[in-house]
Parts: C-alpha cells; structure tokens; sequence
C-alpha cells in the first residue's frame, strides 16, 4: 500500500509538472504578443517623432515667411514715405 501511495504522489507530481509547463508555455506566449505590442508602441513613437520633427520644420518655414513678409511691409512702408515725400 505504501508503493501505491508513492506511486500516486509521483504521478500527481508528474501532472502538476505538465500544468506548470502549459502555464510556461502561456506565460512565454504572453511575453511574446506584450514583446510585439511594445515593438509596435516603439514604431508609433519613431512615427510621432518623425511628424514631430516635420511640424517643426514647417514652423521654421512659417516663421521664415514671417519675417520675409515683415520685410517687404517694411519695404513697401519705405515706398510708402518716398512717395508721400515727392507728392
């Protein structure tokens, strides 16, 4: 009867061992699909960035604009007095 029981015990141990290998073998799959997801969060954020930057480009330009606009008012301001000068 003692065998038996030892017998019993080693085979609970055995199915135990192959739920603890199932829950592995989930466990890494879960690691797997969060690697991926944070692969794609990473790829996502190189994209923002990359518009980030396109955006400040064109801020630059805008500004750029800007000041070339200020410039020909200034232009046309100094027109302007010559004009009136002469008038």
């Amino acid at each position: 009867m003692f065998r038996r029981v030892r017998y019993g015990n080693a085979k609970i141990t055995n199915e135990f061992a192959k739920i603890t290998n199932e829950f592995t073998e989930i466990t890494n799959a879960f690691a797997e699909i969060t690697n991926a997801f944070a692969e794609i969060t990473n790829e996502f954020a190189e994209i923002t960035n990359a518009f980030a930057e396109i955006t400040n480009a064109f801020a630059e330009i805008t500004n750029e604009f800007a000041e070339i606009t200020n410039a020909f008012a200034e232009i046309t301001n100094e027109f302007a007095q010559i004009t009136n000068a002469l008038a």
